[in-house]
């Protein structure tokens, strides 16, 4: 009984740096009104493995929604704040 193992490389493709998942305000709105709309057991759970979310994004958002932040759905400006009362540099034609 001689028998041959073949052993196959896959091809596996990893990022060097994962990147956070971000959802537009628009995705959340739309999530929240399917998840509020389900009535049957385990509607909510299909619709969130569906789409491959954990329940506490629910959570999250259904706060931000009842206190009226909608700009807590919106992506947060990154950065630094500008200064008042200094104007803004000009970056044009430096190395």
């Amino acid at each position: 009984m001689d028998t041959q193992v073949a052993v196959v490389a896959e091809d596996v493709q990893v990022a060097a740096k994962p990147r956070r998942r971000t959802y537009t305000a628009e995705y959340k709105r739309r999530l929240l009104k399917e998840a509020d709309a389900c009535t049957t057991a385990g509607a909510v759970g299909a619709l969130l493995r569906r789409e491959g979310l954990y329940s506490s994004h629910l959570v999250v958002w259904r706060r931000a929604r009842a206190r009226g932040e909608l700009a807590a759905l919106m992506p947060k400006k990154r950065g630094r704040k500008p200064v008042k009362g200094r104007p803004r540099r000009a970056t044009q034609g430096r190395p």
